[in-house]
């Protein structure tokens, strides 16, 4: 009886030797083909330059850094996202990344301004606050750079995208600014746009409407194009909110004094080095057709 025993053991151990053999050959045979499908194909190679602009576009690069001195709320929009305040009823800044795909939209322009509702904080304005005011409605992230998009459209009609603006601003240099930004974004594929009123502490503004919405006396738009690595331009503007009329040049600044004069942190998402570098100068050459 004690001799069978004894093969038994000695067949379980030779089973089991042949077993763990059986398992090694058989992950030995599974390491190439797992090789195999980790392996990049010959099909595949490296992101783009338009690619990785595109990823870029993704990280919000035009979002400004968010405020602590004023009223916020920020509000995200199909074609454009925005801070509000209430104190105001105005935005402190509207952003938007403007490709040259969408300028190719073929909407009509909506022209229904309507209150925006999703906005928590109250109050807001109304079409009424602006109807006999004198001035216009004036867009910030403007209608013809939404046309791509029925949600865009229609939402850049909404009263937080809008500023009381003189007519001979709002038609005048503003605009000319504005089909400026269209054809930048054509020539270097995107832009990244912030726009929005002046508004300083110890300054005494006009309102209207019964709501009592600010009136600016000064308007910036801050413009940055960036290939999504260390290549980055970037150039301001500042308008007076009334009847001058000047070239573009003559409103041209840098980001670094828009910062000063608004508070606000523009494209702080950028790498450190190069938003310090785009954001220190500017050359008017080096934007295409800028008057």
């Amino acid at each position: 009886m004690a001799r069978k025993r004894k093969r038994n053991t000695k067949l379980s151990v030779v089973l089991a030797l042949v077993a763990l053999a059986l398992v090694y050959t058989f992950q030995g045979q599974q390491k190439p083909e797992a090789v195999t499908e980790q392996a990049v194909t010959p099909t595949e190679s490296p992101a783009s330059p338009s690619r990785q602009t595109k990823e870029a576009r993704r990280k919000g690069i035009e979002i400004p850094a968010y405020l602590t001195d004023r009223d916020e709320e920020i509000v995200q929009h199909t074609g454009f996202t925005l801070s509000y305040n209430k104190a105001r009823l105005l935005p402190n800044w509207v952003a938007w990344v403007l490709t040259a795909e969408r300028t190719k939209g073929t909407l009509k322009r909506a022209n229904n301004f309507q209150p925006d509702e999703g906005i928590k904080a109250r109050p807001i304005a109304y079409d009424s606050d602006y109807r006999g005011s004198g001035y216009d409605r004036g867009h910030q992230c403007p209608s013809a750079d939404c046309k791509y998009d029925r949600d865009a459209m229609n939402q850049c009609f909404l009263l937080s995208n809008i500023c009381p603006q003189t007519h001979a601003l709002n038609a005048g240099d503003w605009e000319e600014l504005e089909k400026l930004c269209r054809k930048w974004a054509v020539a270097y594929d995107s832009i990244y746009i912030v726009s929005g009123p002046i508004i300083e502490r110890g300054v005494e503004y006009d309102k209207i409407g019964s709501n009592g919405v600010t009136v600016p006396k000064q308007f910036y738009k801050v413009v940055l194009r960036w290939d999504g690595n260390r290549n980055a331009e970037a150039i301001g503007f500042i308008f007076d909110n009334d009847s001058s009329h000047k070239p573009l040049r003559q409103h041209a600044v840098t980001v670094d004094s828009v910062e000063r004069r608004t508070g606000i942190d523009f494209f702080s998402k950028l790498p450190k080095d190069v938003e310090r570098r785009a954001e220190a100068t500017y050359d008017c050459d080096r934007w295409q057709n800028l008057p």
